[in-house]
């Protein structure tokens, strides 16, 4: 998959306290959970201010990992895609 630079658009996105979207895994569908996983730098004293809402901008964007499925824990593959999804590693 081909590398590309990330551009900053400025945008502010808030989000309500903490959000929890993820379903729970389908053995009977199989279906993967293909995910991002995207790190931004927190600033512990902008945190502590409960007035302060944090940026997720390219300025504290640190790392983006993916796609992976949630389910699996394993990296994206065309034979993957195809492919039932086992479940939690543990379970699989």
């Amino acid at each position: 998959m081909p590398l590309r630079d990330w551009v900053d658009t400025g945008a502010l996105v808030e989000v309500p306290g903490k959000v929890d979207r993820i379903p729970e895994y389908d053995s009977r569908s199989g279906d993967h959970l293909w995910i991002w996983a995207v790190v931004y730098r927190a600033n512990i004293e902008r945190l502590m201010d409960r007035g302060h809402t944090p940026y997720l901008d390219g300025e504290s964007l640190l790392a983006i990992d993916g796609p992976g499925c949630f389910y699996c824990e394993r990296e994206y593959t065309a034979q993957r895609g195809r492919n039932r999804c086992p479940g939690h590693p543990s379970r699989s």
